[in-house]
């Protein structure tokens, strides 16, 4: 009972963001965003279907339909990333390229996983998601030592954006170790904290993105695209003296 009360509300939270974004014109500002939260209802609303109706097919549909989302889920870090580093064209391009190459590596595992492992257990499942998400992890604790290291003013949306999916993130982490550590007894908690703390932190979402808050303009003091061009270069030269050094050694 619980669980459908749970999957329900979240599905109607999803719904009334998304038509929040219509009203308002989000859907343009944060298309990567609102593609995630369309692909996690669409998802949902069938898993509930399957589950109501077909019960023995809901394992085989959803590790594709997670997988679905978990490729989506790293628009959002495209989005947070795009928005927060705009300011530092350097350093949002490196971001940009860093989370690309993450997501195309995520679609790759998406599309080649289930033929290379036509029947994965639930134990491999399990390990796959939290190695996926521990990455998310590392993108979001990445993208917030710079905005506290360089004092990076953000705006609300983009606050509540980063503060729920870390949320969500952290806690799925922590109910993914519990769950490799306790087995199946810890199935039935899991199938109800899963969905409990996305609904969490959609609410945060549709309070945050209410109405539209860009980011404040930084401060002038904020040498973050500076910092950048210096490691950049301090970075050729070390590959360049890594390719003399091996000129060097082949030629000897």
């Amino acid at each position: 009972m619980w669980r459908w009360l749970v999957e329900g509300a979240g599905i109607a939270v999803e719904l009334s963001l998304l038509v929040r974004a219509l009203r308002v014109r989000l859907v343009p500002r944060y298309y990567f965003f609102y593609t995630y939260i369309t692909s996690v209802m669409i998802g949902s609303a069938i898993l509930m279907t399957i589950l109501l109706r077909m019960p023995a097919l809901y394992q085989k549909w959803y590790w594709p339909l997670q997988l679905a989302t978990l490729v989506t889920g790293y628009g959002i870090l495209l989005e947070i990333l795009n928005h927060v580093l705009a300011p530092y064209p350097g350093a949002e391009r490196f971001a940009r390229i860093s989370g690309l190459v993450a997501f195309g590596a995520i679609l790759c595992f998406a599309m080649i996983a289930p033929r290379v492992i036509p029947q994965l257990s639930p134990g491999t499942v399990i390990e796959f998601e939290r190695d996926l998400r521990s990455v998310q992890a590392l993108f979001i604790f990445g993208l917030l030592a710079l905005i506290f290291y360089y004092g990076i003013p953000i705006g609300k949306n983009m606050k509540g954006m980063v503060f729920g999916y870390g949320l969500y993130i952290f806690t799925i982490l922590v109910s993914l170790a519990l769950r490799s550590f306790a087995g199946a007894s810890f199935t039935t908690i899991w199938s109800v904290v899963q969905p409990m703390t996305f609904d969490v932190s959609l609410v945060i979402w549709l309070v945050a993105l209410w109405s539209y808050c860009p980011n404040p303009v930084p401060s002038p003091t904020i040498h973050l695209e500076e910092d950048y061009e210096a490691l950049v270069t301090r970075t050729k030269s070390v590959i360049g003296h890594i390719r003399t050094y091996l000129g060097k050694a082949a030629r000897a």
